[in-house]
């Protein structure tokens, strides 16, 4: 199962260790305190970023891409996501994508060797997918 709230997962998980003030600074002022409150809250009246500028301030704080957090926004905000992703796949897809084909190739290779034996009558799923 897609992790649908991803965006407040993470944004919880920075609230453990940070202020909400601190995360505001953190992405440059683009969303103050008590917005990230309320996200940490998961209070549902939140109105999701929308600008580049507020996209950027946010990846810089969550310590991923721009890409991650449209990715998130989307999925929290309006339902819409790949089926069966993982907040970790998601995390590291942007760099997979970036490799270059013959790296794309090893680390493909490596996924596949480390993946759990599938059999036809056994379907197997990540453990975050569950």
């Amino acid at each position: 199962m897609p992790d649908r709230y991803a965006f407040t997962a993470r944004a919880q998980q920075l609230a453990q260790y940070m202020t909400l003030t601190e995360m505001e600074q953190a992405c440059n002022g683009v969303r103050k305190a008590s917005w990230w409150g309320r996200v940490a809250r998961y209070d549902e009246t939140t109105q999701p970023p929308f600008y580049d500028s507020e996209i950027a301030g946010i990846a810089a704080l969550f310590g991923t891409t721009q890409d991650q957090v449209r990715a998130m926004i989307v999925e929290e905000w309006f339902g819409i996501a790949p089926p069966r992703v993982s907040g970790r796949v998601k995390l590291i897809a942007p760099q997979v994508d970036a490799l270059a084909e013959g790296d794309f190739h090893l680390v493909e290779g490596l996924v596949n060797r480390l993946a759990p034996q599938q059999s036809s009558e056994d379907k197997w799923t990540p453990r975050a997918a569950k």
